[in-house]
């Protein structure tokens, strides 16, 4: 297996910043240029980057693993169904074989899921379908405020009520419009997720600041946020489970909000960079002065670890 980050454990990272490696781990990525983005010890779940170079193909058996596969730049072809930028790719396990193709190369995100529902997701066939003509769906959940949609990637995708997502969890291409944000943390019980930007601008104070290529993950119950974006962003949102939320109170989170908004400018363009919280003027000149901040601090809560 080669090197990628633990999905135990809490993850901020930029996917850009990674080394490319020679693919070693599922048969795949053999020979592959690839960036190992996040792997599961238990289950052997891995989530890559990776380059598919002119002429690559690849006959897909389906017997060992569920591969999904986003198109970011390219072609893919699956048994003959072609798709360029912005299409999706879908292998459910035990589906049979699939002859998977490109002509001019592309360069994809790529999940390989060994554990997995038996007859759920895709019909139990093989799936394509190009991103952008799939209908927009409000994500609409019992306390989130408005100002998110999704097109589902994995189908069926259950998208009501206080859980989303089947038995293996969800895989959207999320849209938060500009100005979206919530001043409180939250957290999913008996859930795992991991984001991956694509567009746009995001601040998750005690992580830092989201621009394309950055990569975040929560193991269960584990407390993350706020979140806030001036121009709105897009990113890719994976989990293991169905998904639910919860909601904790940050200091000064009201204030924090506002002040990013009023402050961020309409004339600087969103750069692709991940930020360390520490490293924003966010924390040094706005929070670290104020004595709510700090006595949440002191008391240990702004300490990365899960809730038990």
């Amino acid at each position: 297996m080669t090197d990628a980050a633990n999905r135990s454990e809490p993850q901020f990272f930029s996917i850009y910043e990674l080394g490319w490696q020679r693919g070693r781990g599922p048969k795949i990525t053999s020979g592959l240029n690839i960036r190992p983005i996040s792997h599961d010890a238990d289950s052997g779940s891995c989530t890559y980057m990776a380059q598919l170079p002119s002429g690559w193909r690849f006959h897909e058996d389906a017997d060992e693993a569920t591969v999904e596969i986003f198109v970011l730049k390219g072609d893919l072809s699956a048994n003959g169904q072609r798709v360029g930028a912005g299409g999706f790719v879908a292998v459910p396990k035990q589906c049979g074989p699939c002859e998977l193709s490109t002509e001019a190369g592309a360069h994809v995100y790529l999940w390989w899921t060994p554990q997995w529902p038996s007859g759920y997701y895709y019909n139990s066939d093989v799936y394509v379908t190009k991103v952008w003509q799939e209908p927009w769906v409000a994500s609409e959940m019992p306390g989130i405020q408005h100002g998110i949609m999704h097109k589902s990637l994995r189908v069926p995708d259950p998208a009501g009520g206080a859980m989303h997502g089947g038995p293996a969890g969800l895989l959207r291409f999320i849209i938060q419009v500009p100005g979206f944000h919530d001043h409180r943390q939250e957290f999913h019980h008996n859930c795992w997720e991991e984001i991956i930007w694509l567009s746009g601008d995001f601040l998750m104070p005690e992580r830092g600041f989201c621009g394309p290529g950055t990569y975040l993950s929560n193991p269960p119950d584990h407390i993350h946020g706020v979140m806030m974006t001036q121009r709105g962003n897009i990113e890719l949102i994976h989990t293991s489970t169905p998904i639910g939320v919860e909601f904790v109170p940050y200091p000064s989170g009201e204030d924090l909000t506002a002040h990013y908004l009023d402050n961020s400018s309409w004339l600087d363009d969103p750069v692709p960079k991940t930020e360390e919280w520490k490293e924003r003027s966010e924390y040094r000149d706005f929070m670290l002065p104020r004595a709510d901040y700090q006595a949440w601090l002191d008391a240990g809560a702004g300490r990365v670890e899960p809730v038990r």
